[in-house]
């Protein structure tokens, strides 16, 4: 009896010992199988932050362990004078001709919203960080800026006990410009990051405002503010030749490559820039590092309703709202920016099928980002 007992005792603990283990080495494949996981996003996050310290020393090198608390930008002081300097916390970011500059106006309005002593944009982190491609504005390459320069551009001394005040930067070029990618990461098929990526490096928690527009009429209003005056086939009908031409070069770079090489690619025409009317490509990008800290708002809706648009942008940025009377008697009595040059206006629209071709292209985008938004206003609902 005893001897039968014993082999019950034996066999009940090697069952049980097998069970424990297979547990185990269940709980362990699958811990292990989390841990590569997470180790590889680790990897990549690694590998773009080296990069980027790579890059630009001087900018890392300048950063604190950490940010004042007190503070809505993100300032610091340098250890060896005390200096204050800060960084924006908020970017209003998109596209050219998307109403930008008059909103900007209207939003540094708010006490606690400052401009940069540079002024609305300064481009830094998306040209003169590693200097300036030749392109139809600027003829020749421009060397990079050094970080210390951009931050005493900023105004610091704007900010020197103001902890309430939020820099806001302007640079609209944030959203889109990698131009020289190709030449800097040779061989590779796509930049190995974008502008979202190096701020959320620096600034996580910095908030984003995009505006975008039909892209078809923000096309054309593009073409013919930059290059009207310097080129005498600067006509509806020159533009219908220029887009014809360059939808074609676009559907061609798309039989070889992804859309995001296609929207990013160098080579895009720089005086009729099809590829920034792709709203959904760059936004995409932006919004999947940033997330809840983008907000994206149309010119549309800012023209139409612009009480309504400012205080939920207001609301966003988490400042003060102004009074009902005090926004109206603002909005009524401001000059609108940056609005239509005369020689455009006198120029008059584009060809009807000019823009249907447009409509045809542009559409399938616009849905995109309608559904990646969740926001119909950005169908724009062509007919």
């Amino acid at each position: 009896m005893y001897t039968k007992n014993a082999a019950k005792i034996i066999l009940i603990v090697i069952v049980t010992i097998t069970i424990v283990h297979f547990i185990n080495t269940a709980r362990n494949v699958g811990f292990t199988t989390t841990i590569a996981t997470f180790t590889a996003d680790n990897s990549d996050q690694r590998d773009l932050t080296n990069l980027l310290r790579r890059e630009s020393p001087d900018v890392f090198n300048h950063l604190p362990a950490q940010f004042l608390s007190e503070y809505k930008s993100f300032c610091w002081r340098e250890e060896e004078d005390s200096k204050l300097l800060c960084l924006p916390s908020v970017y209003l970011a998109g596209m050219p001709k998307c109403g930008s500059t008059d909103l900007y106006r209207k939003l540094v309005w708010h006490p606690d919203l400052v401009q940069p002593t540079a002024g609305k944009e300064n481009h830094y982190w998306a040209r003169k960080r590693l200097g300036k491609p030749s392109n139809h504005l600027s003829k020749g390459t421009t060397d990079p800026t050094q970080f210390s320069a951009f931050l005493n551009k900023l105004g610091p001394e704007k900010m020197e006990g103001n902890t309430n005040l939020m820099l806001l930067d302007g640079t609209q070029s944030m959203l889109w410009d990698l131009r020289g990618w190709e030449t800097r990461y040779s061989g590779q098929n796509q930049p190995p990051y974008t502008n979202a990526d190096l701020l959320n490096e620096l600034t996580p928690e910095a908030k984003i405002l995009v505006i975008t527009r039909d892209p078809v009429q923000r096309l054309y209003s593009d073409y013919l503010y930059f290059n009207i005056g310097n080129d005498p086939n600067v006509t509806a009908y020159g533009f219908e030749a220029a887009v014809t031409k360059e939808m074609n070069r676009f559907h061609k770079c798309l039989e070889t490559q992804d859309l995001k090489t296609c929207c990013y690619d160098s080579q895009n025409d720089p005086k009729l820039r099809l590829n920034l009317g792709i709203y959904i490509c760059f936004i995409r990008d932006w919004k999947k590092v940033f997330g809840g800290n983008i907000l994206v708002v149309s010119l549309e809706d800012y023209s139409l309703y612009p009480f309504p648009t400012i205080s939920r942008i207001f609301s966003f940025l988490g400042v003060s709202q102004p009074t009902s009377q005090q926004l109206e008697d603002f909005l009524q009595n401001s000059i609108k920016e940056n609005s239509r040059r005369k020689s455009a206006v006198k120029e008059g629209d584009m060809l009807p099928q000019t823009k249907k071709a447009l409509q045809d292209f542009y559409g399938p985008y616009n849905r995109d980002l309608s559904r990646y938004l969740e926001d119909t206003r950005f169908l724009y609902n062509y007919q």
